[in-house]
């Protein structure tokens, strides 16, 4: 038979040890429920590193790129684009990829661009993805991506992708640019809102 002592201390042991199940369980589930905040810069410029394989491309790319093309294939619901000009291959397919997946694509562009040498955008518009401009001697110099911002998923972290980056191969691979990544939810709401402001604002592209 236990003593008195001993059963005592049996039972505080067992209390010790459910309460501290409890608190496990609780910030366990806490950490769980709590979105998870990202804040990177990425920097593109010619020399930066070796290339390397990547999932996402079939060349061999910088790891400035790889990073970008990661980030361009998280958005789980909606991907609102606006860029002033859009050449690059591996970025179209990104894009592409999300459509055929059900992934909801906007796309605003300069409208001198749309028709540049190189651009993208018809591939787009076969693919039925909606693409917004506006004739003006003012240019649609924006270049800011916002992922998954019209999402009403708890579990999803709404992005945003903003800097000095065309999607070119000459911005991609020789030039001095930048590009932050954040979940800031100020920054997200307020290009959100301008995104949805020239949406309104800027008509369909007629092909």
């Amino acid at each position: 038979m236990l003593s008195k002592s001993s059963g005592t201390l049996f039972l505080l042991c067992i209390s010790i040890a459910f309460t501290s199940h409890l608190v496990y369980k609780y910030y366990r589930k806490k950490k769980k429920n709590e979105k998870r905040e990202i804040h990177e810069v990425i920097i593109f410029s010619s020399g930066m590193g070796e290339l390397k394989k990547s999932k996402y491309s079939r060349c061999m790319i910088t790891e400035s790129m790889d990073r970008l093309l990661y980030y361009l294939n998280t958005p789980q619901h909606t991907v609102d684009i606006c860029m002033y000009v859009l050449t690059n291959i591996d970025i179209t397919n990104a894009v592409l990829k999300l459509h055929f997946r059900g992934v909801k694509v906007r796309l605003i562009i300069d409208a001198d661009m749309a028709f540049c040498s190189g651009s993208n955008v018809r591939r787009f518009e076969k693919q039925g993805i909606p693409v917004r401009w506006m004739k003006s001697c003012n240019l649609m110099h924006h270049k800011f991506v916002l992922i998954d911002t019209l999402s009403e998923n708890d579990n999803t972290v709404p992005l945003l992708i903003m800097g000095s980056l065309n999607w070119t191969n000459q911005a991609l691979c020789g030039n001095w640019e930048a590009v932050a990544v954040t979940s800031q939810t100020e920054l997200v709401r307020q290009y959100r809102e301008e995104f949805e402001r020239l949406w309104i604002l800027f008509k369909p592209v007629l092909l």
